[in-house]
């Protein structure tokens, strides 16, 4: 699966753009966080491999900005392993080890932000590539 980050500007929010997508091309798509209001907003999805380019150019084509991975990067100067992080975690992509370190699992992470907010110390952001 191939997650991906849907940008929708306050132009587009007056058309069904995902679902048009998505009737257009057949592939179902997964839903992993999505903020959406009048002015725009960003959906996080997921899409199965075989069909990634074809979703990407079709949303690309209705004028959604595609970004194609975005994760966390944490400080590890700043971080204090207070695990503020942890217990707002809705995938488990953040563990305490039996030392009480804050451990992150990429792998897991959906990019959704929360721990970001939740950190005290500001140690955790959120990068694009």
């Amino acid at each position: 699966m191939v997650k991906m980050l849907l940008r929708f500007h306050g132009k587009l929010m007056r058309e069904p753009v995902t679902s048009t997508v998505i009737l257009e091309k057949g592939v179902k798509l997964n839903i992993l966080k999505a903020s959406i209001h009048e002015r725009g907003g960003e959906m996080l999805i997921e899409v199965p491999d075989e069909h990634a380019n074809d979703i990407i150019r079709a949303f690309e084509s209705k004028g959604v900005d595609v970004i194609l991975k975005r994760t966390i990067s944490v400080d590890s100067d700043k971080c204090i392993h207070c695990g503020g992080c942890f217990s707002l975690c809705p995938v488990d992509a953040i563990h305490i080890s039996q030392d009480y370190t804050v451990i992150f699992d990429e792998s897991k992470c959906v990019a959704c932000g929360i721990c970001v907010d939740a950190c005290p110390m500001r140690a955790i952001s959120l990068i694009l590539f």
